[in-house]
């Protein structure tokens, strides 16, 4: 039996040892009749009676994402879906990578907003939300929640965000980044905005897959690297979107995060902005200011997925896009339980330390307010 002298050794060595702070966690239940007692009994019949098999379990047309896209070893030994697991995700992530704190985004709810019938959506989403306080929050005061909305329909999605933004646990507010109606600088999202503002939540975007009621943006893709690769390109055309609609100048205090769409296209991305600015501002009187000054003051991105150069003279170019966005601009952001995931240590292994220690864990106590884990 350990001694409280050896538990206090072995917090003082995991204390010693870089903290990671992960922005993009994807718990799920173990099964879709989880959801089924956070719903009113004409949801909970509807959805029995279609046989309703969650939001995204699978993508049919892309075989090489079966299973949701989850690592199969993240399938808890008492089986259920990847991370669907409290305890098991603790043993194969937390404890092993020396995670601080975790944010959860529940997996795949970035795609409720593709519905067209946002009043199924919305209740979804709501269940959603009291699954996730219960079965996670409740149980681990170093996780963070996110918010999950209908965001077709902004006026319920900012009534849900009041619901449960005030949480102490929760922390920020889910968006996928392809949205509904036109881009997410048409001021039909202002409640959404308002709202999270109001219950001093971050906007989170993450990435999503076209369908129903989104557009394809820029393209829908054929194949799945082709589809991973404009990826990024979505980001950019939201990312600009939201600056010309001057979603910013409209809420100053809104903070965005962009997770899960890199961010090596970044800069490119805001010298042109601002050179399309300087010459045709005269059409966006509202945006006062040039665009990447707005993006360093109000967006932040996660790491998922990472640069992977294949040649090691190429390494050096990754930490120069990190620095001209900023080294205190990207999270780390695992992606688990996806295939994908990035772990900490190998992923940014070839970043100065000093850079590597922003990511890991610093940035996201800046932004966030996370206690400092190496104090």
């Amino acid at each position: 039996m350990a001694t409280t002298i050896d538990k206090r050794e072995e917090q003082k060595t995991k204390k010693r040892k870089t903290a990671v702070i992960d922005v993009d966690v994807h718990p799920n239940p173990k099964s879709y009749d989880d959801l089924l007692p956070y719903l009113s009994d004409y949801w909970k019949d509807f959805l029995t009676d279609a046989k309703w098999k969650g939001v995204f379990p699978g993508i049919p047309v892309m075989a090489i994402v079966a299973n949701a896209g989850h690592r199969m070893d993240s399938i808890p030994p008492e089986g259920g879906l990847g991370c669907s697991s409290l305890s098991f995700f603790k043993e194969q992530v937390v404890d092993k990578y020396n995670y601080a704190n975790a944010i959860l985004y529940p997996d795949s709810t970035f795609m409720l907003a593709a519905s067209p019938q946002h009043e199924m959506a919305t209740a979804v989403a709501s269940a959603y939300n009291d699954w996730q306080i219960d079965h996670w929050l409740s149980k681990d005061s170093s996780l963070r929640g996110t918010v999950v909305i209908a965001s077709q329909d902004p006026e319920e999605a900012a009534r849900e965000i009041d619901r449960v933004g005030s949480h102490p646990q929760m922390i920020q507010v889910g968006l996928s980044i392809h949205s509904p109606y036109g881009g997410w600088g048409d001021k039909r999202y202002h409640p959404i905005w308002e709202a999270a503002v109001r219950n001093g939540l971050i906007c989170t975007f993450h990435v999503s897959v076209p369908g129903g009621i989104f557009q394809a943006l820029p393209v829908r893709g054929n194949y799945y690297p082709e589809t991973q690769t404009n990826n990024g390109l979505t980001y950019q055309n939201q990312i600009s979107s939201i600056i010309f609609g001057g979603v910013f100048e409209k809420f100053p205090d809104l903070r965005m995060v962009f997770v899960e769409g890199g961010f090596a296209w970044l800069p490119s991305v805001m010298y042109t902005m601002d050179t399309h600015w300087r010459n045709l501002r005269r059409e966006v009187p509202w945006v006062k200011r040039p665009p990447s000054q707005t993006v360093r003051e109000h967006m932040w991105f996660g790491t998922q997925p990472f640069i992977e150069p294949e040649h090691p003279e190429d390494e050096k170019h990754v930490l120069q896009i990190i620095e001209m966005i900023g080294t205190n601009k990207i999270l780390f952001a695992s992606d688990y339980p996806h295939w994908e995931f990035d772990a900490p240590q190998q992923a940014l292994a070839k970043l100065p330390a000093e850079v590597r220690n922003k990511i890991l864990y610093k940035n996201a106590v800046d932004l966030y307010g996370f206690e400092d884990p190496m104090k």
